[in-house]
C-alpha cells in the first residue's frame, strides 16, 4: 500500500505510553485560550493530530496557535477555509514542522496546475488536497503539472462510476491514491468494487461516506471482498458491544481495519478506550467519544509501526472534511431557512 509505506515517513515516531494521557494534557493546553461555547471540536482533533509529536503540551499548543495564526493571515477570507480547518491544518503543520508561508505559496502555485487542468474550483478542498500531496509524495519531491493531471484522472475514473457522488470532496482522497501504481480507470474499478462490496457484504448505507470509505480501503491493496469482510466484522462486533455504527463512523472503521492485530482485539481496545472517555471527558458525546476512542486505540495498536503513520494523517484530512461538509451543510440549511422566512412574510 503506496501510502502506508511512505518512504518518507520517520523510522521511529513518539508513541506515549498512555495516549489518552496524553491527549487530555494536549487539548487542556489547546483549550486554555478557547471562548466560551467556542468549538471544541478542531481542539480536539488537533490534540489527536499531535498526540504523537515530542514536547511538552503547552508548547505545542503555542506552537499551534502561531501558525494558526500565520495561516488566517496569509490564506486571507477569500480561501473560505474555516477557523476550524484551519486549527487541524496548523497542527498537522507542528507535527511535520512546516511552514505556513511555503505551505500557502505551494497552495497558490498547485492551484494554478489546477486550473489549467481544468479542475474544478473548491478553495477548501483543493488546499486539503495539497496537503495530502505534499505528504504523499514527500518533502524533496515537487508537485509537477503531470501529479495533477494524474490527480484529476482518478477523480475523473471516480465520478464515471458515481457521478452524482463524486465532488470536489472527493479531493482529499484522490491525493492519497495518487501514490498507487494501477492507472487511475484501475483505481476507479477498484474503488467501485470496494464500494459495492461494502453495500453488498457488510449492509453498508449507499452515499458519500460509504464512497469515502471505500477509496481509503483501496490503499490496502486487499481484494473488495476480503476488506468488505473485515469492515463487516468491525461494524458488528461494535454493534454488539453497545456502538452505534453509522455513516459518521465508516471511516473509523476503514482505518481500523488496516491493523493487523484480530478484530476482536481491535474492537476491546477501541471500546476501552470509549469507556474511559465517557467516564473522565464528561464533555464528549457517545459518537464523539467513539469516534476518539479510535484514533487513541490507532496509535496504541500502531505503536512503532512507521508504515501505519501516515495513515493518522489520512484519518485527519478525513475528519477536516467532515468537518467542512457539516459546516458547508449547515449554512445551507441557514440559507434556506432564511428564504423561507422571506419569502412566507412577503
Amino acid at each position: 500500500m503506496p501510502f502506508r509505506s511512505d518512504d518518507h515517513a520517520p523510522t521511529s515516531i513518539y508513541v506515549p505510553a498512555d495516549p489518552l494521557a496524553r491527549f487530555t494534557e494536549i487539548h487542556a493546553a489547546l483549550d486554555v485560550e478557547r471562548k466560551w461555547l467556542g468549538d471544541k471540536v478542531p481542539l480536539r482533533l488537533a490534540a489527536v493530530c499531535l498526540i504523537t509529536t515530542p514536547g511538552e503540551p503547552a508548547l505545542l499548543a503555542s506552537a499551534t496557535r502561531r501558525r494558526d495564526a500565520d495561516l488566517r493571515s496569509g490564506l486571507g477570507w477569500l480561501s473560505n477555509v474555516t477557523g476550524a480547518v484551519r486549527m487541524l491544518i496548523a497542527a498537522q503543520m507542528v507535527k511535520h514542522g512546516d511552514d505556513p508561508v511555503t505551505f500557502i505559496d505551494e497552495v497558490e502555485r498547485v492551484r494554478a496546475l489546477m486550473r489549467a487542468a481544468k479542475v474544478r474550483r473548491d478553495a477548501v478542498y483543493e488546499t486539503l488536497a495539497v496537503l495530502v500531496l505534499r505528504r504523499v509524495l514527500g518533502p524533496q519531491q515537487r508537485i509537477e503539472a503531470a501529479h495533477i493531471d494524474r490527480f484529476h484522472a482518478i477523480y475523473e475514473a471516480m465520478k464515471r462510476h458515481h457521478w452524482f457522488l463524486t465532488g470536489p470532496e472527493d479531493y482529499p482522497a484522490c491525493a492519497m491514491l495518487l501514490a498507487r501504481d494501477e492507472d487511475p480507470e484501475t483505481i476507479g474499478d477498484g474503488t467501485n468494487a470496494i464500494y459495492k462490496a461494502l453495500h453488498d457484504r457488510a449492509d453498508m448505507s449507499r452515499g458519500d461516506a460509504l464512497q469515502t470509505a471505500a477509496n481509503v480501503l483501496y490503499l490496502a491493496g486487499v481484494e473488495p471482498t476480503v476488506i468488505a469482510d473485515r469492515f463487516a466484522q468491525m461494524t458488528n462486533g461494535f454493534r454488539d458491544g453497545g456502538a452505534r455504527i453509522g455513516q459518521a463512523q465508516y471511516d473509523e472503521l476503514a482505518i481500523l481495519c488496516f491493523l493487523a492485530w484480530p478484530v476482536e482485539r481491535v474492537i476491546e481496545t477501541v471500546l476501552g478506550f470509549r469507556t474511559q472517555l465517557l467516564e473522565t471527558q464528561k464533555w464528549i458525546g457517545k459518537d464523539s467519544a467513539l469516534n476518539l476512542a479510535a484514533s487513541l486505540a490507532f496509535i496504541r495498536i500502531a505503536g512503532q509501526d512507521s508504515a501505519l503513520g501516515p495513515l493518522a494523517d489520512a484519518k485527519l484530512l478525513l475528519d477536516m472534511q467532515a468537518i467542512v461538509a457539516a459546516r458547508q451543510a449547515a449554512a445551507t440549511a441557514t440559507a434556506t431557512a432564511t428564504a423561507t422566512s422571506t419569502s412566507t412574510s412577503t
